[in-house]
């Protein structure tokens, strides 16, 4: 027998080994897989449905790959998906999302709406679909961000800074599952502090260690060791007004701005610089530009892109359309390409809706 059976033999085992020992032991052997999860705002119902997509085994793949226009010009095609994905409901939580941290099969999400606050987190289980209480954030708040850095999950904005500057921060330790409070800037960066007020005016962001925040005006990090703010550049050189989605993968930050424009940023030799992804014209100038809503997530060592094909959310539909890109990096870290390796559409098993979200997690 192989090693693979044999592997298989002590996993279907329960006198063996645990559900947690099962997929510590696969993160292990490197048979961790990418899970990747999409919820829909359907029309008339109070809050968001989940759904899982599962690549095709090889032996179910749905068709023969094949070469296809997206779009009226035949000249302009790209593979289709050879595997494709299967479009599965879950267990939906009955609550108004806010933002999710995903850690390993675990995925972290915060409540609150515009116009409700909220302590509560709960935790969707990746392994078993299933919904678990956390303990609450140390105060409400109202559509904040989040960020994960070092196996903490940082939230912050979402409530007025001025009130509650001593605990404007609440840092969620992943081990000990215990919230703890640090504070805001200081009354000295008024500029910063009236950002982090408005939920649109600034993206955040980890990047070797430390948490980026980017305004329309200034940049700023937040070092967590020491818990100071520093400002990083006077006059901000960033598109987080114009940026609609956002993922990190090999700490690489990627984005698509509301253009339909995939970029990345790193530390180079140049310093810390948003560019855009090269070698993905066609795909842009065919694709993403002419749609809307986006979504960006790493998965299986690809960009997984997601947009809504039609730019007027009045035509009821329930496709989304994905694309797979490759990614490499050239000229000693100055450039990224891209490499689209087939894009393809999901129809879920709805009559429309409203708008969707993308995350992934390891299992």
């Amino acid at each position: 027998m192989g090693a693979c059976a044999t592997i298989v033999h002590a996993v279907a085992s329960p006198l063996l080994l645990s559900s947690m020992e099962i997929y510590k032991t696969r993160s292990q052997i490197g048979a961790v897989e990418t899970c990747v999860y999409i919820l829909l705002k359907l029309p008339d119902h109070p809050y968001a449905s989940w759904f899982s997509l599962r690549t095709r085994p090889n032996n179910q793949n749905r068709r023969k790959p094949s070469w296809f226009s997206l779009w009226t010009k035949p000249n302009i095609g790209f593979k289709r998906d050879s595997s494709g994905f299967s479009i599965v409901p879950i267990p939906s939580s009955s609550a108004d999302l806010n933002h999710m941290g995903t850690v390993g099969p675990e995925i972290y999400i915060t409540y609150g709406s515009y116009n409700k606050e909220s302590s509560s987190v709960r935790i969707f289980d990746c392994r078993s679909h299933t919904w678990r209480d956390a303990s609450n954030m140390t105060m409400a708040r109202r559509y904040a961000n989040t960020v994960l850095l070092d196996e903490k999950i940082y939230v912050m904005g979402g409530c007025n800074i001025d009130k509650y500057n001593a605990n404007w921060i609440d840092v969620f330790d992943i081990k000990s599952q215990s919230w703890s409070a640090l504070p805001g800037p200081g009354a000295d960066e008024g500029v910063l502090l009236n950002h982090l007020s408005e939920y649109y005016d600034y993206i955040v962001y980890a990047l070797q260690g430390k948490i980026y925040v980017e305004t329309v005006d200034k940049d700023y990090t937040y070092e967590p060791k020491n818990g100071t703010w520093k400002l990083v550049r006077e006059k901000s050189s960033s598109i987080s007004d114009s940026i609609l989605a956002l993922c990190e993968m090999g700490n690489v930050v990627y984005c698509c701005t509301d253009t339909g424009v995939l970029m990345w940023c790193g530390f180079g030799i140049e310093g810390r610089e948003w560019r855009e992804i090269k070698g993905l014209e066609k795909l842009s100038t065919r694709g993403l530009k002419k749609g809307s809503h986006f979504a960006l997530v790493g998965c299986g060592g690809q960009l997984l892109v997601m947009w809504d094909p039609y730019p007027n959310s009045r035509i009821k539909h329930n496709k989304i359309w994905y694309a797979k890109i490759s990614l490499k990096s050239r000229c000693n870290g100055r450039e990224v390409w891209g490499n689209v390796e087939c894009v393809d559409v999901l129809t879920f098993p709805v009559e429309s809706h409203e708008w969707f979200e993308c995350f992934a997690a390891s299992v």
